[in-house]
């Protein structure tokens, strides 16, 4: 009986190759993906088969709202105490991250003296593990939503709350310069308790967007993002502050977080 390796073979490309004209006489290699998986055209949009094979990871804080920074007016990678930190903790050559979805449902709305017009957010990446003390650890938290995954390992760590983290390094992209998370419900409130927000990364499906019409009621929205990839040794950072005047309470967030692994 022929192997496998003698009936179909290719060239490992984890990189877009060259492309190649239409052609009825040019014969070219097929191309795998570092697993040895054929690179075809999928015809699924969703994650399903990510959570077959083990490489789909979920983690929440179950139901229970963590604390955020008193956020300040203005936006600064290294100074500025951010929300989240997702981090890689493989070996170079490793995994890496693929974010799918932030979920963030208020439990505390935040309060400032008076000045507050909008939550703004921005997300960096970084070349070095940015997390060093604060907040609540997701990590312990991480369950493959496969419940035959019984021994899937994770590289992440998630870290959310109030965080302290290292200085950005001279490598860092602020790949999402500035998004509107949400109008705040007043001058003096900074959120609604029960909204909920979805960052999705990468999406192509239309998004849902609250119109805000009044600002004081529970909306639900869905914030279109970037892809966003995190390499071995690096780490995505979510900051969020308040330009119109910095918060003297608070605002909690109970957190959800999806993402594959490859």
């Amino acid at each position: 009986m022929l192997s496998p390796q003698a009936l179909l073979r290719g060239l490992v490309s984890r990189i877009l190759p060259a492309m190649n004209p239409d052609s009825q006489n040019v014969d070219v290699a097929q191309r795998f993906g570092r697993y040895g998986e054929g690179a075809v055209l999928s015809y699924i949009r969703k994650s399903h088969l990510l959570a077959d094979e083990g490489s789909y990871f979920i983690t929440n804080n179950a139901q229970t709202g963590l604390a955020t920074a008193l956020l300040g007016t203005a936006f600064s990678a290294t100074a500025l105490s951010p929300t989240l930190i997702v981090q890689n903790t493989d070996s170079p050559g490793g995994r890496r991250i693929y974010l799918d979805y932030v979920d963030l449902v208020t439990t505390a709305a935040g309060a400032a003296a008076s000045g507050l017009t909008f939550i703004a957010m921005a997300i960096t990446l970084d070349s070095i593990l940015r997390y060093v003390s604060g907040g609540t650890n997701l990590t312990t938290n991480i369950v493959s939503p496969n419940q035959d995954m019984s021994t899937a390992k994770s590289v992440a760590q998630l870290y959310f709350g109030t965080l302290t983290a290292a200085a950005a390094s001279s490598a860092v992209r602020t790949v999402c310069g500035q998004r509107t998370l949400r109008p705040t419900a007043s001058a003096t409130a900074a959120d609604v308790i029960g909204e909920e927000k979805l960052l999705n990364f990468g999406g192509v499906e239309g998004g849902m967007f609250a119109t805000y019409a009044t600002l004081t009621v529970i909306n639900s929205s869905v914030k279109s993002l970037p892809a966003i990839i995190v390499g071995p040794g690096q780490s995505m950072v979510l900051h969020l502050w308040s330009p119109g005047g910095a918060l003297t309470t608070g605002i909690s967030i109970a957190p959800e977080v999806g993402w594959w692994e490859r």
